[in-house]
């Protein structure tokens, strides 16, 4: 059997202290889902109940009443499947190396070397995969173990009716391409503060752009350039990670990007004991995830048909 070798530390029953902390870290994590809305409370599938509503005017200068306007409720559904991480540790990896002395005094029932350090690195790799789940996700890609759980952001603008395709020539830089999709978004997706999600890769070719057309005078808005405001506009153009590899770029509010998950019973979980029958550590961490888009008709998403080309 392949056991899982140490490449962290950790701290005296980490786990029994920081069960909430862990779990938070895992389901809420970091990226996307800090900018997004949350639905908590979906088990598997749920309906989000969309409120669109449309008041209209009448004339106020006599007593009558007429009622008019609307207010109409529509669903979009949201999935969320469990999902787990399995691990076995075997303590016994570390003998012959520099911390032997910490498995003789410390591999117990109720310790496990480097266990804090352990379980910032899972919950680290779980939320980067996570995060390519949300925005790559695709039920149809069965043999893909990150991918196949759900639809994700771009899988569900590629199907939902409404949504504005924006076809990106090959040639094309990542500036123009950035500025196709703007000049896609509705003005409702813009005055609820548009955001334009990219790929690292189309980001760092995007901020060349920007040198090139000495438009970096520009306030980028944050000092790790996690986003830039798009010369000339309010809207971020942000670094997605979870678009890593893609050559799509997806524009819409961030509010109307939904991430779906339980967290009001014992749904989610993180756990690890020792099993004296098996000598080993055993890891387990249980959640669910989904997304959704609540409004396709805001969204604008572009396709470059071959990777951007440097500003000339």
């Amino acid at each position: 059997m392949a056991y899982t070798n140490f490449v962290v530390s950790g701290l005296t029953a980490y786990i029994e202290q920081s069960k909430d902390v862990l779990i938070k870290n895992v389901v809420f994590g970091r990226g996307t889902r800090e900018r997004i809305s949350i639905q908590t409370g979906v088990k598997f599938k749920e309906h989000l109940h969309i409120f669109d509503v449309d008041p209209v005017f009448a004339d106020g200068s006599d007593c009558g009443f007429t009622g008019a306007g609307t207010a109409t409720i529509s669903e979009r559904l949201i999935e969320a499947p469990a999902i787990k991480v399995q691990m076995e540790i075997c303590p016994q990896n570390l003998l012959g190396k520099y911390a032997e002395y910490l498995v003789r005094l410390n591999a117990t029932e109720h310790e496990l070397p480097f266990e804090q350090y352990l379980m910032d690195g899972i919950v680290d790799g779980i939320n980067r995969k996570i995060e390519q789940m949300i925005w790559l996700g695709d039920k149809t890609a069965t043999t893909d173990p990150v991918k196949k759980w759900i639809d994700g952001f771009i899988t569900i603008a590629g199907s939902a009716t409404g949504v504005v395709p924006v076809s990106i020539a090959s040639g094309s830089t990542a500036y123009e391409g950035v500025l196709a999709v703007y000049n896609a978004l509705t003005e409702n997706a813009l005055e609820r503060g548009a955001e334009i999600y990219v790929s690292p890769a189309i980001f760092r070719a995007f901020m060349q752009d920007m040198v090139a057309k000495n438009f970096f005078h520009y306030n980028p808005g944050n000092e790790n350039l996690e986003y830039f405001l798009l010369p000339g506009t309010d809207v971020k153009v942000v670094k997605t990670l979870g678009l890593a590899g893609s050559l799509k770029i997806l524009g819409t509010y961030p509010a109307n990007l939904y991430y779906g998950c339980d967290m009001q019973n014992d749904n989610e979980d993180v756990d690890m004991w020792w099993s004296q029958d098996n000598r080993t550590f055993r890891l387990e961490v249980l959640w669910n995830s989904g997304v959704q888009i609540a409004f396709p008709d805001q969204v604008a998403l572009g396709t470059f048909a071959a990777a951007p080309v440097p500003t000339a």
